[in-house]
């Protein structure tokens, strides 16, 4: 089993050799013994990452959403449509939290997918949708994942939470930070557990509080630092993550393996 960046920047990143923080776990399929890969999140640059890394969208047997901020789901309608009309009307299961399927149809998707051959197209018609609590946890071939709610936008008008994973495979427990505020007293427990740690970073001079910052980050204790990887940075020079203690930066098209 192993874990690649399609992406590792953040959600305006426009550097050329970098696309959004999309991952793409690979796995043995537990029935037929093939290749099968869980996209998660798919941002609007997805189609120019895959592309990259020679993969289409009938290549996938899963997406995994984490919440509805576009560089995390932008990129569906071109795989539903895609699916739908060149590949022969390949079925990619959707995992998601049920709380996101309504609003991630109405506010997002139903406009460009609801009108296609015929008019009366329901998400139900792209894609397998795989409703899950959210603090709830599925299995995926030989690897369970846990669905964590994570602060990711907290205003006094409300709050956006973003659905983080922690997974465990026969040899490896990983945690994906997916959009998050730093909160070490919450993922603390997380960070503990996890062999490996997959953490979104802002860089720059400006905290916007809706990502841990680099800075925060370096707060956190030397054992927790020294098995997270950061991603989700943005087109600034980056500082040197080693020597700070950190595993480093993931790099576009990095994989790491987690049997």
């Amino acid at each position: 089993m192993k874990l690649t960046f399609a992406g590792t920047g953040s959600a305006f990143c426009t550097a050329a050799d970098n696309f959004q923080s999309n991952m793409i776990l690979e796995t043995t399929n537990t029935d037929t013994g093939q290749l099968a890969r869980m996209l998660i999140d798919c941002g609007t640059d997805a189609r120019h990452a895959l592309h990259r890394l020679g993969l289409w969208p009938k290549d996938f047997e899963a997406i995994y959403v984490s919440h509805l901020h576009s560089d995390h789901i932008g990129g569906l309608e071109w795989i539903a449509l895609s699916n739908y009309f060149i590949f022969r009307r390949h079925r990619v299961d959707l995992y998601l939290v049920d709380e996101l399927i309504e609003p991630l149809w109405e506010h997002s998707l139903r406009g460009g997918l609801e009108v296609s051959d015929h008019g009366d197209s329901t998400l139900d018609t792209y894609f397998n949708v795989k409703p899950m609590a959210p603090k709830g946890s599925f299995n995926w071939h030989n690897v369970k994942m846990d669905i964590l709610p994570v602060d990711h936008i907290v205003a006094d008008e409300g709050k956006m939470l973003s659905y983080a994973l922690f997974g465990e495979t026969k040899s490896t427990r990983f945690f994906v930070t997916t959009d998050a505020i730093f909160d070490p007293d919450a993922h603390m427990p997380y960070y503990r557990k996890a062999d490996i740690i997959f953490q979104d970073c802002e860089l720059g001079p400006r905290h916007s509080g809706v990502h841990a910052h680099y800075d925060q980050l370096k707060t956190l204790p030397d054992d927790i630092k020294a098995k997270m990887w950061l991603y989700h940075y943005p087109a600034y020079a980056k500082p040197d993550a080693v020597a700070d203690g950190f595993c480093g930066f993931a790099m576009p098209e990095q994989s790491f393996d987690l049997a």
